[in-house]
């Protein structure tokens, strides 16, 4: 079975802007003004931009997991929402109840926990400590969308580290419909 990654492409563009800040920090380095012309870089000191630099990546990161836990996310309730169409080939169930059953069953996944959809898996198709880590990586998403003060942060998740997770879910529950 051939496995279509739908995170790499957003892994692949944040090692592309990752590797953007390195050589802008070269730049600033060597203090090659040519380089920089046509940048808010100009006129501002090499320790001002420096930390500007390593906030910006960041920032990055955060922004690279969160994006990464949305397109996981909806690949979930795609799929969800895929497997309930079995529902319509049921002979044994009128027509009009199936339709009925399945058009409330797709509207209601949207609005399902995805901790709990997750948790359907576990029951020996996935390994649980896999889903688990895939749960803290959406504590970590939680806390960077929400930053809410009178919580403590949650351990860090790395662009890397969230999608080497969410892609293998991503293949095995693939792999459970082959």
């Amino acid at each position: 079975m051939e496995f279509d990654d739908p995170l790499l492409p957003i892994l692949e563009t944040y090692r592309v802007t990752k590797d953007c800040l390195k050589v802008t920090q070269k730049t600033i380095a060597i203090e090659n003004e040519y380089l920089l012309m046509d940048t808010h870089f100009i006129g501002t000191s090499k320790e001002d931009v420096s930390n500007k630099i390593i906030k910006s990546r960041s920032e990055a990161e955060d922004s690279v997991v969160v994006l990464l836990w949305a397109v996981f996310e909806r690949f979930i309730i795609s799929y969800v929402q895929e497997k309930g169409m079995l529902i319509l080939q049921n002979k044994k169930q009128p027509s009009s109840f199936s339709k009925k059953f399945y058009g409330t069953l797709r509207d209601a996944v949207e609005r399902w926990k995805i901790d709990g959809i997750l948790d359907m898996f576990k029951n020996g198709w996935i390994d649980p400590q896999l889903i688990g880590h895939a749960k803290n990586i959406k504590k970590y998403r939680d806390w960077i969308v929400h930053r809410n003060p009178a919580k403590a942060s949650t351990p860090k998740a790395t662009p890397e580290t969230a999608h080497e997770i969410l892609s293998k879910l991503i293949w095995e529950i693939q792999t459970l419909s082959s």
